[in-house]
Formats: C-alpha cells, sequence, structure tokens
C-alpha cells in the first residue's frame, strides 16, 4: 500500500469517532506467485500461521498502526469483497456497506475516502474551493 502514512493520518484523526481495521489477504505479489514483487519478499501463504507471520511483519515496518485482521485461508473476505490486491471499505453501524473504494493501487481515491469517513465520523466537511 503505496500511501500509508495518508492512512495513519486518518486514523490518529477519526479513531476516536469509529473503528477502524485493516484486513491482510492472500499476498499479491508473492515471490512464488504469478506476478512477484522485486521488493515484496513474502511467499504464498499456506497455512493461517504463514499468513499471521506475513501481516505482523508487514504491520511492523507499515506507518498504518490500525489493528490488523486476518482473512481465512478461503480468502472469504477478499472473495465477498473483491479486494485483490487492495480496496477500502467503510461499513456502517448496521454492517451495511456505505463507501466501496474501487480496486488498488490505481483506483484508490483517498480524498473521497476520507470525506466518506468525515460524514460517517459525523465531522462537517468543507465544500470545495472551485
Amino acid at each position: 500500500m503505496r500511501q500509508t502514512g495518508r492512512l495513519q493520518e486518518m486514523y490518529v484523526k477519526y479513531s476516536d469517532k469509529m473503528d477502524f481495521y485493516w484486513v491482510y489477504i492472500q499476498e499479491a505479489h508473492a515471490t512464488d506467485g504469478r506476478r512477484p514483487s522485486r521488493t515484496v519478499k513474502v511467499a504464498l501463504h499456506k497455512t493461517l500461521e504463514d499468513r499471521k507471520k506475513a501481516a505482523s511483519g508487514c504491520a511492523t515496518v507499515s506507518p498504518l498502526k490500525a489493528p490488523v485482521l486476518l482473512d481465512d485461508m478461503e480468502d472469504s473476505v477478499s472473495t465477498a469483497y473483491s479486494a485483490l490486491p487492495e480496496r477500502f471499505f467503510i461499513l456502517g453501524t448496521d454492517g451495511k456497506i456505505v463507501y466501496a473504494g474501487k480496486r488498488g493501487p490505481h483506483g484508490i481515491d483517498l480524498d473521497a475516502l476520507e470525506k466518506s469517513i468525515a460524514v460517517q465520523a459525523g465531522v462537517k466537511v468543507e465544500a470545495e474551493e472551485k
């Protein structure tokens, strides 16, 4: 995730008004996968323990300090939310999706995400200057 610093700023700004989590799903660019990364050194997860270890390593180096949840080995969350490689959602208090971002990394719009977070958190959103 390229813009974790900005996400951390949102987490700090709004975490007293709503809960934040990120869900660690299957590795999109595993070293032994179809599209390996030159920078990410994580093998495909074969067990939940593998996924937990990879998530822990990612959380340790990431500026984003929101709590981390793990997807199961059937990739239930990733599949249900079409989350691979990354995607942002906001769930309302009733559990329904109130914001569904586009798939990342290219479809991510952090301005739109933050506006939706502000609305859900009950924070007045200032009008944009034109």
